[in-house]
């Protein structure tokens, strides 16, 4: 029964990932975070080496290199640092955080502040993080 289960199951992915229209409107679904790190900051920050962009997100190099191993599994926070650094539009950003089995909440403060940031172009850590720290967050 739970072998039927598996081969069901991969042959519902095989669908989706050979569905062009689906592939169309989400290029980006079936990359892991890595992978989606790497394409923004290759597409933002094409002529930046990698220690830019995690200085930018206050991560220092021994976590970035971490992050680089497929199993690793970075906080939140390191997502929406990096998310914040590379100046992600919001819909980027929330890419970046699905990839990385997170998601923003309405109904989180936190959230809500890195919208608000987010929308109005405020990407500087220091300033995201004294918003936070006033709002007592």
């Amino acid at each position: 029964m739970i072998n039927e289960m598996i081969k069901e199951i991969k042959s519902l992915e095989w669908k989706i990932k050979n569905n062009k229209d689906f592939m169309n409107e989400n290029p980006y679904a079936f990359y892991t975070f890595i992978e989606l790190l790497y394409h923004f900051i290759h597409i933002k920050y094409p002529l930046e080496k990698d220690s830019y962009i995690y200085r930018k997100a206050h991560i220092n190099a021994k976590l970035f290199s971490k992050i680089r191993n497929p199993k690793y599994h970075p906080s939140r926070k390191t997502v929406v640092a990096l998310g914040l650094a590379l100046e992600l539009t919001l819909e980027e950003f929330e890419l970046l955080l699905t990839s990385a089995q997170y998601a923003l909440a309405l109904n989180n403060e936190f959230d809500i502040v890195i919208i608000y940031c987010i929308q109005h172009h405020i990407y500087d850590l220091f300033t995201v993080n004294e918003i936070l720290y006033e709002m007592g967050l």
